[in-house]
């Protein structure tokens, strides 16, 4: 039999209502046998008080000598204590201790006369027979070697307890239930307990029974939609309503659908977008290649250098995108060591210094801190040598109006914080965080013409994740673009 989650649970819930009814039926014998035990001493106690007096009375007449074998007023005391009338009592002390000879007794029928009144010897139990014994612990009433446990009073000489201390009257069995009926009636409650102990026991668990269908029915949901999205189809399977966690995973997996769903758009988007800016330099290098053996285009060095730049161009798309898988994979090399940033900036304007001045551009670079950071130069060299294509490729310069780059680097708490920033044209907000997938344009500032891939940023933010940093685009003040890089300074 295989053993489902139903049964788990259903096998959980009976073993903890087991546990829990066992534990309140033993708690409930325990409270109630030593409440018991606690009422009937309380009730014995009372009853010896209640004899004090006459004890105090026999003490000032008779003094120790009223506890001889046979004297009647211990007789008598013991008459009291049991609750027996006066002519019980008289008739107590008139008859001899023992009965005449076994000659002399009368007939069975007679010797039972006035014994119809006693319980059934099945029923007696043990006797709750009055003892005494000294100040000085002398046992003076009483067998000497009983082991029955006795409740203890203590007799003054003076009713408010105070005075010379008499000695101790006790009650044999008064620490325990040994009157036959109080017997009884424990026996009887006991059963009670048991009783509705099983009957607890069965009630949860017929009712453990629907709960646990209850219980493992949004699961088996659960297990539903994850076979859903296993085929392949990511729409939202759920709408919960619940707030515990079946319902908080619920949620969960219709986010995982839609996550599944979004990668499916966009890896369907980035093989549409490969396979179109791979098409585009092959078919203008093979147009090219026709025309020349057609004799068509000359192939004069002109045309030559044209499908050069084709090449150059295919060549690098095919290198950022290896350089993107690689990074997915986490193969990309990473060389650590202490690096300046400023050094690594300044160098990458040293290399575009002729382009900078072509272009008319005008720079300027803010180093407020210190700006030594564990890094992989070569990675970083890359990066900002990407950040400076991309502002040479997109923005605006001229000799009327020459274009703005400004680089700033601060501390921010434990990170060094590097913003780039150039002037227009710049990019509408809602389109910022798009700029570092891959393959995105903005068709308002890049275009295929200038020789972007749509891969330069996305490489970037690779670098800038492998250094467990973060980056992300905003308005520039130049009005452009200005992207920040968050670098910790501690690896």
């Amino acid at each position: 039999m295989r053993l489902t989650l139903r049964r788990k649970l259903l096998a959980i819930l009976l073993l903890v209502n087991a546990v829990l009814i066992s534990a309140v039926y033993y708690a409930n014998q325990l409270a109630f046998e030593k409440s018991f035990k606690e009422y009937l001493q309380d009730s014995s106690r009372a009853k010896l008080t209640a004899i004090l007096p006459t004890i105090r009375e026999n003490f000032e007449m008779y003094g120790e000598g009223w506890m001889t074998r046979r004297h009647p007023h211990w007789t008598r005391l013991v008459g009291e204590f049991h609750g027996r009338s006066q002519d019980e009592i008289d008739d107590m002390v008139k008859r001899p201790r023992r009965g005449p000879p076994r000659h002399h007794r009368p007939a069975e029928p007679e010797r039972r006369e006035g014994r119809e009144d006693r319980p059934p010897r099945h029923m007696r139990g043990a006797q709750a027979r009055l003892v005494f014994k000294s100040a000085t612990g002398e046992l003076l009433k009483g067998k000497k070697d009983s082991k029955n446990k006795t409740l203890w009073l203590e007799v003054y000489e003076n009713e408010d307890n105070s005075g010379k201390l008499l000695g101790y009257i006790g009650l044999e069995n008064g620490l325990e239930i040994s009157n036959s009926l109080d017997s009884v009636f424990a026996n009887r409650q006991q059963h009670w307990f048991l009783g509705i102990a099983i009957i607890a026991m069965l009630v949860s668990s017929l009712l453990a029974i629907p709960f646990s269908r209850f219980l493992v029915a949004p699961v088996l949901s659960l297990r539903a939609a994850a076979k859903k999205i296993a085929s392949g189809n990511y729409e939202a399977p759920f709408k919960s309503y619940s707030k515990d966690e079946l319902g908080l995973l619920a949620r969960d997996l219709n986010t995982l659908a839609i996550t599944l769903a979004e990668n499916q758009h966009s890896r369907q988007q980035w093989i549409a977008d490969i396979s179109h800016e791979l098409r585009t330099p092959i078919a203008v290098f093979k147009a090219e290649l026709e025309g020349m053996i057609d004799g068509i285009i000359e192939s004069d060095e002109a045309q030559l250098h044209s499908l050069y730049d084709e090449i150059n161009r295919l060549t690098k798309l095919v290198d950022d995108l290896h350089q993107l898988s690689m990074s997915d994979r986490g193969s990309l090399s990473y060389h650590m060591s202490e690096c300046d940033i400023s050094e690594i900036i300044g160098h990458t304007f040293d290399a575009h210094l002729a382009t900078l001045k072509s272009k008319h551009f005008e720079w300027a670079i803010d180093v407020q801190s210190e700006t030594v950071l564990y890094c992989d130069e070569a990675r970083l060299s890359q990066l900002f040598g990407n950040f400076m294509q991309n502002t040479l490729r997109y923005t605006d310069s001229s000799d009327a109006l020459a274009g703005k780059i400004k680089v700033v680097i601060s501390q921010e708490e434990n990170h060094l914080l590097i913003r780039w920033q150039d002037s227009g044209p710049g990019v509408d907000p809602e389109l910022l965080p798009k700029l570092f997938d891959r393959l995105y344009r903005v068709d308002k500032a890049r275009d295929r013409a200038s020789g972007g891939s749509g891969l330069g940023l996305a490489i970037c933010a690779s670098i800038v994740q492998a250094h467990n940093g973060s980056i992300k685009a905003s308005e520039s003040e130049l009005g452009g673009v200005s992207v920040d890089v968050l670098l910790p300074l501690e690896q």
